[in-house]
């Protein structure tokens, strides 16, 4: 996915693939899981991905409407910096959430992948939140940050639990 440019609704079509994205990848692990609870966490983790599509989609169409100028970064090296974390992420780019669920062979591999997601969208979503302007856009990225951090917790903790990882 090329961006040519980072600005506030530059910033919330990028968040609204990686949820795009999330989505697709959650659902189609909810139906090739093994585990009757990675099953349960990734319907779950659909179902919020879902939700928050919704919420970037509504920020965006604020952000976009006639009344709400789109305002651009103004520092060269953070938008350089955001460009990178979007060309490094898992779910930024198209089709990638149905070619990496297609290479997964366990539950151990999907919780991983879905763990790198979330730390990504944690990443991407709290730079994205220190340089929107529009204060909607703001509190977005800051909710789902927070809900982020959630998703890694127990996609962490059901990894453990099937690895036997102690805490």
């Amino acid at each position: 996915m090329k961006h040519e440019n980072f600005n506030d609704a530059e910033a919330l079509k990028i968040a609204m693939n990686i949820e795009e994205e999330g989505l697709e990848f959650y659902s189609l692990l909810m139906k090739s899981a093994k585990d009757d609870k990675a099953k349960d966490i990734f319907s779950k983790l659909a179902s919020a991905e879902k939700k928050h599509l919704a919420l970037f989609q509504e920020m965006y169409s604020k952000i976009t409407s006639s009344s709400n100028p789109v305002q651009g970064c103004e520092d060269y090296t953070v938008d350089l910096y955001l460009k990178d974390l979007v060309e490094t992420g898992i779910f930024t780019k198209k089709g990638e959430a149905r070619r990496l669920a297609a290479e997964i062979k366990t539950d151990i591999d999907a919780l991983k992948i879905g763990i790198q997601a979330e730390k990504d969208s944690i990443l991407y979503y709290t730079e994205a939140a220190k340089n929107t302007r529009h204060e909607g856009g703001k509190k977005a990225f800051e909710q789902l940050t927070d809900e982020e951090k959630r998703h890694l917790k127990i996609l962490t903790e059901h990894l453990r639990a099937l690895t036997k990882i102690p805490q």
